[in-house]
């Protein structure tokens, strides 16, 4: 990944519980390393100007890193189709309690459930147990491209990368590593 698109960041902005999760960049630092964009404070502040959720984005360091732990690994389960693990489950449960949930009645007669505020956290945990548990599992996916692993919600069903960018950066990839062989 470019330092450009890594200052950008145009993985962010979708989804409050997607920005918390695609804070961690998969072997785009140094000899191979992830790149977390919580501990560079140029890249925090790059983070916290774009996010979906302005309550988010204010959230104090401690409180990002905190929440980001059981989001990363109930989304990365989730998006290798295996079980949430525990830990991180009875972390987003008790968070997610805290949201309160209401019910409305509109106009067609359709009910609908929305959230009636409560804290970020809150909100974000019970995000990602709809992702890592609800009808969008199947759509959950985490790019493998190199220098990537953000995870994003498939538009199509054989869409395998997060964008178009990462799509060739993995072609481009597989072609050198078909070439030294």
């Amino acid at each position: 990944m470019s330092l450009k698109n890594l200052r950008e960041m145009p993985w962010i902005g979708e989804r409050p519980v997607l920005d918390v999760a695609n804070t961690v960049v998969v072997g785009a630092g140094h000899a191979g390393g992830d790149v977390d964009l919580l501990a560079e404070p140029e890249l925090l502040a790059s983070w916290r100007e774009k996010a979906c959720d302005r309550e988010l984005a204010d959230l104090p360091l401690e409180d990002l890193a905190e929440l980001r732990a059981p989001v990363r690994a109930a989304l990365d389960a989730a998006a290798r189709q295996a079980p949430v693990p525990g830990p991180a489950r009875a972390r987003l449960n008790a968070l997610a309690a805290r949201a309160p949930v209401t019910f409305r009645v509109d106009d067609a007669g359709h009910l609908t459930e929305q959230e009636a505020g409560g804290p970020v956290a809150a909100t974000v945990a019970r995000q990602a147990l709809v992702l890592a548990a609800g009808p969008e599992q199947a759509r959950l996916r985490c790019c493998p491209a190199p220098s990537c692993g953000m995870f994003f919600l498939a538009r199509r069903r054989d869409q395998a990368w997060c964008s178009i960018g990462c799509g060739n950066r993995a072609r481009a990839a597989r072609r050198s590593e078909q070439r030294a062989d």
